[in-house]
C-alpha cells in the first residue's frame, strides 16, 4: 500500500512532468491493451490445466515478487529521454510486468484458495490482507506532503515520486513474499473425483478449460459488467484535479496547495474503512450474504457519489462534507471487495462440484484482463481523449499558469458522475445471479463428502 503512493503516480508523471499528450499514451496502452487479451486468459487456463503444487506456485510468487516491483519503478523512470522514448519504456515494463503478474495473481489466488476448504476461514485472510493495507494508507500519500508544501522542502515532483519509489521498493518486495510463507491445507494438484464419478476426469483441453466457468454465473455477470464498464473514461490520477481545483489554504503560516488538501482527505477518509475492515465478514452476514450485500452496496456507492458532485469543493464547509462522503465511499468499497471475494470463493467450489475441476486460473486471467485495460487500457483511452479535449498540456504548476477553463469546468463531474453509471451497470448486472448462503452451506457440504470419499479410495489398498 505505501509503495503504490509512489508507483501509482505513473500517470501524473507522464502527463504533469514528462508533458506527454494524453493521446499519445493512448497509443502504447491500445498496444498493451492488444497484449493483454492475447496472454492473459491463455496463461490462466495453462495454469489450472498444469496443477502447480503447492511449492511451484510459491517458487512463481517469490519471483514475481521481484521482478514485478523492479519493473514497476523502472517505468519511471526519466534520464533525459524523448516522450516516445518514455513510451517504449513503458510498453516494455507493462507487457513484460502483465506476465509476470497473470502468473502471480493466479498463483496467489490457488493459494488462498487452499488455506482451507470452508470460504469463511479464506475470507478472514481476505481481510487480515486488507487491514494490512489501512494501516499504510496514511504513509500511501506521504508523496502529496512533500507536493503541497514544496516550497519548504523544494523537491521536484519527479524527485518525489522516483525516488521514494526507489526507497520504498525493498518494503514492497518483501511483504510480497509474505504470503508465500501460508500453510496450505488442501492440495488441488491431487484432483478430486468429478460429478458423479469414482475417479478424477481427464484433463481438459484449452477450449474446455474456457467451458468450465460457464457453471461461474456470478463471473458471467462480472465480466459482461467489466466489459460495459471497461469504456468508462478514466481521467487519471486524483492528484491531477486537487492540485488545479481545490484553492490554497494557510496552514501554520505556511502555503498549503491542493495537494495537502488532497491528503488530509484521504487519510480521514480511510478511517472509518480501517475501523470497520475487522467486522467486514460481520456486516455482509448482516445484509443477506455476499451476493445481497454487494447489491445493496452498489447502491449505497451510486447516492454518495451524486452527493459529493453536488458538495463540491470552494470552501471548508463543502470539503468537509466531501470528506464525509469519501468516508462512507471507502468504507463500503472495502466491503464491496471482501464480498466480491467471498462469492469468488464459493463459486469456485460451486464449479469443483459440478465439473470436479478447479477454475481459478482462467476466472483469476479474465478478472486480471478487465481490470487491466480498465485501468490502463481502453478507460485511459477515452480518459485521454477527454483531456485532450479539454485543451489539457500538463506542467501548468510548474509554468505558473492555469488550466484551461473547459478543464477546470468538466473535470469534476467526470470524476464524481462517472462511477454512477459503472456502479449502475454492476448491480443491473449482480440482479441476474441466484445465490445465497444456503448455496454455499449445501456446496461445501458435498464438496467435503466427495473429497473424503476420494480420500478413502486412495487409501484402500490394491489387491
Amino acid at each position: 500500500m505505501i509503495s503504490g503512493g509512489y508507483t501509482d503516480r505513473q500517470d501524473f508523471l507522464f502527463k504533469e512532468v514528462y508533458r506527454i499528450p494524453p493521446n499519445d499514451i493512448s497509443k502504447a496502452g491500445v498496444i498493451s491493451s492488444i497484449w493483454d487479451a492475447l496472454n492473459d486468459p491463455l496463461l490462466g487456463s495453462w495454469m489450472d490445466k498444469r496443477r502447480f503444487n503447492a511449492q511451484k506456485l510459491k517458487t512463481i510468487m517469490r519471483i514475481s515478487a521481484i521482478t514485478g516491483n523492479i519493473l514497476a519503478v523502472a517505468r519511471l523512470f526519466d534520464g533525459g529521454m524523448t516522450p516516445w522514448q518514455h513510451l517504449a519504456l513503458l510498453m516494455f515494463c507493462n507487457m513484460s510486468q502483465d506476465i509476470i503478474g497473470t502468473m502471480d495473481e493466479v498463483a496467489g489466488q490457488k493459494v488462498r484458495n487452499a488455506i482451507s476448504p470452508l470460504t469463511e476461514q479464506r475470507g478472514r485472510t481476505n481481510v487480515w490482507g486488507r487491514m494490512g493495507m489501512r494501516l499504510g494508507w496514511p504513509l500511501a500519500d506521504f508523496a502529496m506532503v512533500f507536493m503541497a508544501f514544496r516550497e519548504t522542502f523544494g523537491f521536484t515532483d519527479y524527485q518525489i515520486i522516483f525516488y521514494g519509489a526507489c526507497i520504498i521498493m525493498p518494503l514492497k518486495i518483501a511483504s510480497s513474499l509474505l504470503l508465500t510463507f501460508i500453510r496450505q491445507r488442501v492440495d488441488y494438484s491431487q484432483p478430486a473425483a468429478g460429478a458423479g464419478e469414482e475417479e478424477a476426469p481427464p484433463r481438459r483441453s484449452l477450449l474446455q478449460s474456457f467451458q468450465v466457468v460457464k457453471h461461474n454465473r456470478y463471473f458471467i455477470a462480472s465480466t459482461i459488467a467489466n466489459f460495459i464498464t471497461v469504456f468508462s473514461p478514466d481521467v487519471g490520477d486524483e492528484l491531477m484535479i486537487y492540485r488545479y481545483l481545490v484553492p490554497s489554504f494557510r496552514v501554520f503560516g505556511r502555503e498549503m496547495s491542493g495537494e495537502g488538501v488532497l491528503v488530509a482527505k484521504r487519510v480521514l477518509s480511510g478511517i472509518p474503512g480501517t475501523l470497520t475492515q475487522p467486522f467486514v465478514r460481520q456486516i455482509i452476514r448482516r445484509f443477506g450474504g455476499p451476493l445481497r450485500a454487494q447489491k445493496c452496496f452498489c447502491v449505497i456507492l451510486m447516492v454518495c457519489n451524486l452527493a459529493k458532485y453536488f458538495a463540491g469543493y470552494t470552501s471548508i464547509g463543502r470539503l468537509g462534507l466531501v470528506i464525509l462522503l469519501d468516508s462512507i465511499i471507502n468504507a463500503v468499497q472495502e466491503w464491496e471487495e471482501v464480498a466480491g471475494a467471498l462469492l469468488n470463493y464459493e463459486f469456485f467450489d460451486y464449479v469443483e462440484l459440478q465439473t470436479g475441476e478447479r477454475s481459478e486460473g482462467v476466472t483469476t486471467a479474465v478478472n486480471n484482463l478487465f481490470s487491466k485495460i480498465v485501468t490502463r487500457n481502453i478507460g485511459q483511452v477515452t480518459g485521454n481523449a477527454f483531456l485532450q479535449w479539454t485543451g489539457y498540456r500538463g506542467g501548468y504548476t510548474q509554468d505558473g499558469t492555469r488550466p484551461p477553463a473547459r478543464y477546470l469546468a468538466f473535470m469534476w463531474p467526470m470524476l464524481n458522475l462517472m462511477p454512477l453509471i459503472d456502479w449502475g451497470v454492476r448491480l443491473a448486472a449482480r440482479s441476474f445471479v441466484k445465490w445465497t448462503p444456503a448455496d454455499r452451506a449445501r456446496t461445501e457440504q458435498a464438496l467435503a463428502s466427495r473429497r473424503a470419499a476420494a480420500q478413502t479410495l486412495q487409501e484402500e489398498p490394491v489387491h
